[in-house]
């Protein structure tokens, strides 16, 4: 069982979120992430469209974007704004806001220290912006560059120390709409799914000098799968334009169609 304890994130307060600054064993800047007293960082987000889920199995072991060694296999999963059934995400929106919130304590926090941190003085809050990896990221099409939406990203390592030297595997508990661990339980593209997450870490130092918050997750619900969602009934653009010759569509069967 989890000790941490997750707040739902309608009554989590960025406010309380606060940043320390450390050291390794190698003298080597750390920031540590805590809410309130002394607590973890660690949340239910609301239910949101999921588009690239790997929580079973091997994770991303053996994927194109994989590692190749199974012990740096990764859970990943990702809350996107898509429609639910054909209306707006509202939830994602003001969960993003919040998100936001936290990044731009980090973000204040790093500017405040950034001669330890970042190894620079006299960076503007912009330039150290364009350093940050926010916590909600924009999706681009692939084909036109354009912006099609935004996403958060979370991934646990599959394989974690056991404290006596070596690791073991866990698991992603995937659970139905009310807690219920569901045996064999899987997340699909397009599912409706929240997740119970947690800040892992600050990290600093990536691709020269980004820093950034790594989202972990520990237990997937499937709020309602994709093929259970509602189908779209209407499509009001091809409305607009009226034709003399439009007809309301009829099934026919294709065997009267060629009888005499």
């Amino acid at each position: 069982m989890s000790r941490r304890n997750f707040i739902s994130w309608e009554d989590f307060e960025p406010d309380n979120v606060t940043f320390c600054l450390g050291t390794d064993r190698s003298n080597k800047a750390v920031i540590s992430m805590i809410y309130g007293a002394q607590q973890e960082v660690a949340m239910v987000t609301p239910a949101c469209v999921t588009n690239w889920p790997r929580v079973t199995g091997d994770g991303n072991f053996g994927t194109m974007w994989g590692p190749t060694d199974i012990h740096k296999a990764k859970f990943s999963l990702d809350l996107t704004d898509g429609y639910i059934n054909s209306a707006e995400n509202v939830l994602f929106t003001k969960f993003a806001a919040m998100m936001e919130k936290i990044d731009d304590k980090l973000l204040e926090f790093v500017q405040n220290n950034q001669l330890k941190i970042l190894g620079r003085k006299n960076l503007t809050h912009e330039e150290v912006k364009m350093l940050q990896i926010r916590t909600v990221r924009p999706k681009y099409d692939k084909q036109t560059g354009a912006l099609n939406g935004y996403s958060v990203q979370m991934t646990t390592q599959k394989y974690a120390w056991d404290g006596i030297g070596g690791k073991y595997a866990r698991r992603i508990n995937i659970c139905n709409p009310n807690g219920d661990v569901i045996e064999n339980g899987n997340v699909s593209p397009g599912d409706v799914v929240a997740a119970t997450t947690y800040a892992n870490q600050v990290y600093t130092g990536v691709g020269g000098d980004k820093f950034g918050i790594h989202w972990s997750f520990e237990d997937v619900a499937v709020i309602c799968q994709r093929a259970k969602l509602e189908m779209k009934t209407s499509v009001p653009c091809f409305g607009v334009t009226q034709y003399d010759f439009a007809r309301p569509y009829e099934h026919f069967d294709v065997a009267d169609q060629f009888s005499d």
